[in-house]
């Protein structure tokens, strides 16, 4: 699973890419069909991961660099310009370890023999539709 995760391969199978070019991601395996995005909003927790793990990196590599160099303008400038770079670099890795968690934790359902998967394959996610809450019918209050 880290290997997949460290080569941006689908969790998976191991196959396909999760990335079409360097910002957009796909929305299913191209080898296996398993479709990433779970429902609407499901990348928030990918955003989470991106924040935490560029935040965090950048902090133990720059914080030293500002204590021993001072707070120069030009170190400051350095280190906004690091972070960002850092940011950059990291955003499809926490993208993949997301979903290599998110795939880890519930890899789907395990197809039947009834629906042609065979024993032991896994039917590919289908992103659900987005619930509303119905409201109970008031009765009307008499005066």
């Amino acid at each position: 699973m880290c290997a997949r995760i460290a080569r941006l391969r689908c969790p998976r199978c191991g196959h396909g890419a999760l990335f079409r070019t360097f910002f957009e991601r796909d929305d299913k395996c191209g080898h296996c069909k398993w479709v990433y995005e779970r429902e609407q909003g499901f990348w928030v927790g990918g955003s989470e991961v991106h924040m935490f793990a560029s935040y965090g990196v950048s902090v133990v590599l720059f914080m030293p660099l500002l204590i021993l160099l001072g707070s120069a303008p030009m170190v400051q400038l350095g280190v906004i310009v690091g972070h960002v770079l850092c940011s950059v670099f990291l955003f499809r890795y926490s993208r993949a370890i997301f979903i290599g968690v998110d795939y880890f934790l519930d890899p789907g359902e395990i197809a039947g023999d009834d629906d042609g998967g065979g024993a032991g394959a896994t039917v590919p996610r289908k992103p659900t539709p987005r619930r509303t809450r119905s409201r109970p019918e008031r009765e009307p209050v008499e005066v």
